[in-house]
C-alpha cells in the first residue's frame, strides 16, 4: 500500500513537472533536447546527435566480456575519498558538496578530481551478458590535461548498505548522503578501456557522448537493499518520468580491455 502511494505521488510529480517545472527545480536535472523516453529517448540519440553520439568507434556502454580481457601492467589505481559528503546527483552538472571537498583518485601519478556522481537504473554496462539493477558512475577530471576518468560500480540486490546514509527522497530526488569510501568494492579487480560518456548531456566538463574517456569498471559489485535501490529508481522516475535510465548497448568494436596483473 505504501509503495503504491509513493508511485502515485511520483506520477503526479512527473505530470506537474512536465508542464510546470523550471530547469533545475526540485533538485532534478532538466534537459530540453534529450530524455530517457519518448522521441528524445536513448534509442534516438544517435539520430538526434549524429555527430556526437551516432559516429565513433569507442561509444559506451557495451557488454564487457571477461574472456576478452588482457592482463597488463597498469598504473596503480588509488582512491582518496573523504569519509562522507552530501552530493547532488546529476548526469550533466557538477556535484555540489555540502562538506568535505577534495575527493580524487590517482592513476599512477596522475590526479583526477571527482566532479560528478550519478546512477543508472538498471546498469548501463553488462558483464558477460548480465545486467545489474543499478550502476554508479563517479566522474573525475585531471585539472592539468582535462582528461576525464570514470569509475563504474555495479550494484546488486542484497543487504542494506550502511554507507548510504540517506537515500533520495520525493522532496529531494537528486540529493543523497553517501559515504564515498563505501561505494568502492573491497576487492579492487577491474577492467580499463577507452569509451565515451553515456548521455548526450552538454556542459563544459561533460560534452555529448564524448569519446576519449578513460573508463575503469569495477568487476566486483557492491550490494544495496531492494528498498535502497527502489529509492534510486523512484528518484529517476521523479526526475525523468521513467526509472529506466540506461543507454542501449553499443558495439565494442574489439576495443582493448585491460586488467591489472595484481589485484588489490
Amino acid at each position: 500500500m505504501v509503495r503504491r502511494t509513493i508511485r502515485a505521488a511520483l506520477a503526479l510529480i512527473c505530470i506537474l513537472g512536465f508542464f510546470a517545472r523550471p530547469a533545475g527545480a526540485a533538485g532534478c536535472p532538466s534537459e530540453p533536447d534529450w530524455s530517457y523516453s519518448g522521441a528524445n529517448g536513448p534509442n534516438n540519440w544517435n539520430t538526434l546527435f549524429p555527430i556526437q553520439c551516432g559516429t565513433g568507434s569507442r561509444q559506451s556502454p557495451f557488454d564487457i566480456v571477461t574472456a576478452n580481457v588482457i592482463k597488463a601492467r597498469l598504473p596503480k589505481l588509488s582512491f582518496h575519498y573523504n569519509v562522507a559528503d552530501v552530493l547532488f546527483l546529476d548526469h550533466d552538472d557538477q556535484i555540489t558538496f555540502n562538506h568535505g571537498n577534495g575527493n580524487f583518485i590517482k592513476i599512477g601519478k596522475d590526479r583526477f578530481d571527482l566532479i560528478n556522481i550519478h546512477e543508472h537504473t538498471p546498469s548501463e554496462y553488462t558483464l558477460n551478458g548480465q545486467q545489474f539493477p543499478m550502476e554508479i558512475h563517479l566522474v573525475h577530471q585531471n585539472k592539468q590535461t582535462g582528461q576525464l576518468a570514470v569509475i563504474g560500480v555495479f550494484v546488486v540486490t542484497g543487504k542494506e548498505d550502511k554507507d548510504v546514509k540517506e537515500a533520495p527522497s520525493l522532496n529531494d530526488p537528486s540529493t543523497v548522503n553517501l559515504k564515498l569510501t563505501g561505494l568502492i568494492p573491497k576487492k579492487r579487480n577491474y577492467v580499463r578501456f577507452n569509451g565515451s560518456f553515456t548521455t548526450p548531456g552538454e556542459s563544459t566538463a561533460l560534452p555529448r557522448c564524448a569519446e576519449g574517456v578513460l573508463w575503469t569498471e569495477m568487476l566486483t559489485p557492491i550490494a544495496m537493499s531492494s528498498d535502497q535501490i527502489a529509492a534510486f529508481q523512484d528518484s529517476a522516475q521523479a526526475c525523468w518520468g521513467t526509472s529506466i535510465t540506461n543507454r542501449p548497448l553499443q558495439p565494442s568494436n574489439n576495443r582493448f580491455l585491460l586488467s591489472p596483473k595484481d589485484v588489490e
